[in-house]
């Protein structure tokens, strides 16, 4: 595996889970707008829109996530990688000189 397709993985990784996170963020604000409130004891009184909320910590907890399981399938596969080469060494030709 190439530094680049292993920064490729990790990057798409968390792009896509930012992108997840952020719309189950707003769809829980959305359809529970009481859970962030309850969550972060919020007093009734301070004003906040939940899907703005949701979508935050959506974003930053999605791409945290996506970012950490990027890097276990990139080390996952190099360490793969590199035990098969070990394990199977290339073969020698013979010299018929």
């Amino acid at each position: 595996m190439t530094v680049v397709r292993g920064f490729a993985i990790t990057i798409t990784s968390g792009i896509v889970f930012a992108a997840v996170g952020a719309g189950c963020g707003v769809l829980l604000g959305a359809v529970s707008p009481d859970y962030y409130r309850t969550v972060f004891q919020v007093p009734p009184d301070i004003q906040l829109d939940a899907t703005e909320i949701g979508f935050g910590l959506g974003v930053t907890q999605g791409l945290a996530a996506g970012l950490l399981i990027g890097l276990v399938i990139v080390v996952t596969v190099a360490w793969s990688a590199s035990h098969a080469t070990a394990s199977h060494p290339p073969l020698q030709r013979e010299n018929n000189a």
